[in-house]
């Protein structure tokens, strides 16, 4: 009973067991916090550079090509810090009034490019707009995959952000007929007179 009760009293050694129990959820909590941080960065990073991208787009007023969408992604990726794995789509969107229809769609990395089909999807999101009136969509997808095992599983951050051209109308669109253009599809079944209709896709009714 004597012996128990000493054992009981003992206080040596309670600092060396006490840092073995603290020290595993101090590391954990340090790494965690790091990679929950880096995730917001990458996310917020994203964000940014998707109104960046956005803002240049709805300033232009001459015809853009696929070639200039794909060198804002390459500045989308040169902001969200290389990341691989990320792509682009670039949409312009317009309503008659009655119905949606995508006018044109570029897509890069491995994207396809929006048909009237996939409004549906996103129409709860679309803006309200006046007949005639036409929107660029832009959307961003960065992968982020996280230095160590936290609880965070691979997650791809996407952002969707609609602007309206600023100096025109529309914003015209030729993805065959810009000479630079080295990474067009010419079979997506965009015309190239710039209206980037599309005769195989039904508009949408919102």
């Amino acid at each position: 009973m004597r012996s128990l009760h000493s054992f009981l009293r003992e206080t040596r050694g309670a600092v060396a067991f006490e840092a073995v129990i603290i020290t595993p959820i101090l590391a954990w909590c340090f790494v965690g916090s790091f990679i929950f941080f880096d995730a917001f960065r990458t996310y917020s990073t994203s964000l940014k550079a998707t109104y960046a991208v956005a803002d240049v787009i709805s300033r232009q007023e001459l015809t853009i090509y696929g070639s200039d969408i794909q060198g804002m992604a390459d500045i989308f990726s040169h902001l969200t810090r290389n990341v691989s794995g990320s792509s682009m789509r670039v949409s312009e969107i317009s309503w008659n009034g009655t119905e949606y229809d995508v006018e044109w769609s570029h897509p890069t990395g491995t994207l396809t490019r929006m048909r009237d089909t996939d409004l549906p999807g996103i129409v709860d999101q679309l803006p309200i707009m006046a007949s005639g009136e036409r929107v660029v969509l832009v959307e961003t997808f960065i992968p982020y995959d996280p230095y160590f095992d936290v609880g965070l599983n691979n997650i791809e951050f996407t952002n969707f952000t609609i602007t309206r051209p600023r100096f025109a109308g529309q914003i015209p669109f030729d993805d065959g007929t810009n000479p630079l253009c080295s990474v067009c599809n010419h079979d997506d079944g965009v015309t190239g007179d710039g209206s980037g209709t599309d005769d195989l896709d039904e508009p949408f009714s919102g």
